[in-house]
């Protein structure tokens, strides 16, 4: 009898697992034909195959490693890239902050770890898998998330050995796919949504802020304000229509 008890938490681990590694499917692609791309620019950029592959392990972050490659290659100094990299990837501490309320029954230890490798297309996949419940396990967590990041390291690696191989017109090509995997999330969420009113509110209010401001300040600042104003208006509008409830 103990040793059932014991197995079945163990069996119930391993079927999340898997179960998060196939909610990742839908996002490989996209994984990795910008993760081509990352590995193609590291290599154009001057990076050895293995500085390629490091970065893409460590860093993590697709936009925040072309913004790198692109600084390094300018002559930028050490702090002004530092700093730019951490400023495209403060949008990660929304993130991290909105999917909170799914890992209330975690150790520190397993919160660190599912926000670590939190990326911009698991967080749309994770919001839509824990939403109705306000829940998602660690382990099923850990199946998305590292499926997820095994992949753009095996991609980038991949792109950074085809860089020359490769016409320069399908490396710019590859660019759009990230836009397009983007949009697919967004779309998921917002038919999945309980409240469509209020997603389409939050989206209407993040595309005005970066129309008005692009092209007056960094892009990536745009980013950011746009996110950070459109899901502050979003959570005072959910608590609204929360006191309304009841």
């Amino acid at each position: 009898m103990l040793t059932d008890t014991a197995a079945s938490p163990r069996n119930e681990a391993r079927t999340a697992f898997r179960s998060g590694i196939m909610a990742c499917l839908p996002t490989i692609p996209g994984y990795w034909s910008i993760g081509f791309a990352a590995g193609a620019i590291g290599t154009l950029a001057g990076f050895t195959t293995l500085q390629t592959a490091l970065l893409a392990t460590f860093l993590y972050a697709g936009s925040a490693q072309f913004l790198f490659y692109s600084l390094w290659a300018a002559g930028a100094e050490t702090i002004s890239v530092v700093l730019s990299v951490l400023l495209v990837n403060l949008r990660y501490l929304l993130m991290s902050s909105a999917m909170s309320v799914y890992f209330r029954e975690q150790t520190t230890l397993q919160k660190v770890i599912s926000g670590l490798l939190l990326t911009d297309e698991t967080f749309g996949v994770a919001v839509q898998h824990g939403s109705p419940e306000s829940k998602v396990s660690f382990a099923w967590m850990l199946g998305l998330n590292v499926a997820a990041w095994l992949n753009w390291i095996l991609a980038c690696i991949i792109g950074a050995g085809l860089a020359s191989a490769l016409p320069p017109a399908l490396m710019e090509g590859l660019s759009f796919s990230l836009v397009s995997m983007f949009i697919g999330l967004v779309l998921m969420m917002w038919f999945a949504s309980r409240r469509k009113l209020l997603e389409s509110f939050s989206i209407a209010i993040a595309v005005i802020i970066t129309l008005s401001l692009s092209g007056h300040t960094d892009t990536s600042i745009v980013v950011i304000v746009a996110a950070s104003v459109s899901a502050s208006l979003a959570t005072l509008g959910l608590r609204c229509f929360a006191k309304k409830e009841r």
